[in-house]
């Protein structure tokens, strides 16, 4: 089928295209999950990088950072010219480049090797992520669109959850590079499948390009996500930290002021106009603040605190994906018959209970006690995600899909370098306020590095022939009543963000927002349903 064969707004009424659906589905939520998983799949390869490579703290922090930073700055940019060019190129051409950033980091020998593949990972996926859901939006009938969106929200969140399992699992067989080199046997796959089976759409008015937003949102982007990553390890007040900030504030007041004169704007500012657009993105920036600083706190209090392996660790919080991949399409029907405003609220409320439940645990407490906490949040994220970005992509005229599709996933990004900065701050002050470590044999240098961290305390503790059991303890209650406090900072940010979403976002103004005014007698109509009313 030629890519310009169906006109972007018919594509699913195309009988080829419409069977094909379910397929093409799966596919884009392959892609997804693998550009997901590799968020934070490779922290439980650090320590095996660290040891084959001699990596000092820096390199290992840029391995990791490298990949979120890129990715971030380059959404908004990378969804325009799938809009511009075609979303199937653009996932193509994604997928190539994530493909051989794999190569370059999995057969490095040198961290700056592994730096460079890790950007270049990045690059690949800010191509990759939004043309999965703008291909979506138009290969999906209107009364199946909302599912088909849930679905891709629900595997969005999952992808994090089994990016640890994956290569915790890799590497109890293998060495550290098959956590790079999976993925390229799984790009070949969807190359060809997307390839042969995938239509394209874009935007049918050719809208020229406008380079000048798409540099200003990138160092703006850039410079933001740099600021909130090195706050932590630099100090809030560091010079870098606040030249980075102040960076960002002014590329990101010059993106907004150029957007809001430009005759062709990169990302229409009247978008955000639309509740649909402006709450679903808070809410999607919420979320993912609270569930990223979840994967990377929690994941700290398995292998440290309960001295699981990575791959133990990876499978214990299965049952979180698993929640979200079962609860996320049926979000769907619940924000249809209810509204996504209610449903969202919901959906905090119960992020807010599984966190209450992670508050109160211990360094012993039993498995199935986790299992609940993770249940909840699971059901919690995909009440608040999938309808958001439901509500996000209903707000944009199709033509605008890899742009909608862009600011969705730019929140989430943002939204989890946040959650990752502020709660492992909170956590990390908690940590060093509650350890005591004065009355043990220990040098004054490596006391103050015990008492700086988690990891820290427990490598040295596993090297001291004496004394180690007792520092491995302190340690451990430490860091538990630090993501214990965590937790509740995590519980108040979810209340706060269920009770504005209540008073913000009613049914009522969902309806308004999207220029519906349904009779009493018949059912609410799903605000999925907007871009198709006339």
């Amino acid at each position: 089928m030629s890519e310009e064969a169906v006109p972007a707004r018919l594509l699913h009424e195309d009988p080829v295209i419409f069977r094909r659906r379910w397929f093409l589905l799966g596919i884009m939520c392959l892609s997804l999950v693998m550009v997901v998983m590799s968020v934070a799949g490779l922290n439980v390869a650090i320590p095996n990088l660290q040891t084959d490579l001699g990596a000092t703290a820096s390199e290992l922090q840029w391995i990791i950072d490298a990949y979120a930073l890129v990715f971030a700055a380059l959404l908004l940019p990378a969804g325009a010219l799938g809009d511009r060019f075609g979303r199937k190129r653009a996932l193509l051409l994604g997928l190539v480049i994530f493909a051989f950033g794999s190569v370059v980091g999995g057969l490095g020998t040198a961290a700056p090797q592994i730096i460079v593949g890790r950007v270049i990972n990045g690059i690949g996926a800010a191509f990759i992520m939004p043309a999965t859901l703008s291909l979506l939006t138009t290969i999906f009938p209107p009364e199946e669109r909302s599912k088909a969106i849930a679905m891709w929200a629900g595997f969005a969140g999952a992808g994090g959850a089994l990016g640890p399992i994956v290569s915790g699992g890799l590497l109890e067989r293998f060495w550290w590079g098959s956590a790079f080199l999976v993925n390229v046997p799984v790009v070949i796959g969807v190359v060809v499948a997307v390839a042969i089976f995938s239509p394209t759409s874009k935007d049918p008015e050719s809208t020229p390009l406008d380079p000048v937003g798409a540099l200003l949102s990138l160092v703006g982007l850039a410079s933001l996500v740099f600021g909130i990553i090195e706050g932590p390890e630099r100090g809030w007040s560091s010079p870098s930290v606040l030249i980075a900030f102040g960076v960002a504030a002014v590329a990101l007041t010059g993106f907004v002021a150029w957007e809001r004169r430009s005759s062709h704007p990169m990302l229409p500012l009247t978008f955000f106009r639309d509740r649909r657009m402006s709450v679903g993105s808070g809410v999607v920036t919420v979320a993912f603040f609270v569930m990223f600083g979840l994967f990377f706190l929690f994941s700290f209090y398995l292998q440290f605190v309960r001295d699981y392996s990575p791959l133990s660790a990876g499978l214990a919080t299965l049952p979180l994906a698993v929640a979200l991949v079962a609860v996320a399409p049926r979000s769907a029907a619940l924000a249809a018959r209810l509204g996504s405003g209610p449903v969202m609220a919901t959906g905090f409320l119960f992020v807010a209970a599984g966190f209450g439940v992670l508050s109160f645990i211990s360094r012993t407490t039993a498995y199935p006690v986790l299992v609940v906490a993770l249940v909840l949040l699971g059901v919690g994220m995909s009440l608040t995600a999938a309808p958001a970005t439901g509500s996000i992509m209903s707000s944009v005229p199709h033509a605008k899909a890899g742009v909608g599709s862009a600011v969705n996933d730019t929140t989430r990004e943002v939204g989890g370098a946040l959650g990752i900065a502020v709660l492992g701050s909170v956590s990390s002050a908690v940590y060093r306020s509650s350890i005591d470590l004065d009355d043990l044999p220990l040098p004054p240098p490596v006391r103050e590095a015990a008492e700086e961290s988690v990891g820290a305390a427990t490598f040295i503790a596993r090297q001291l022939p004496e004394g180690g059991t007792v520092l491995a303890d302190r340690a451990g209650d430490a860091f538990t009543q630090a993501f214990n406090t965590t937790s509740r900072v995590a519980v108040g940010v979810a209340l706060a963000a269920a009770l504005v979403v209540a008073r913000t976002f009613s049914r009522r103004s969902e309806v308004a927002a999207a220029g519906l005014t349904p009779e009493p007698s018949t059912p609410p109509i799903p605000v999925e349903l907007a871009s198709e009313a006339p």
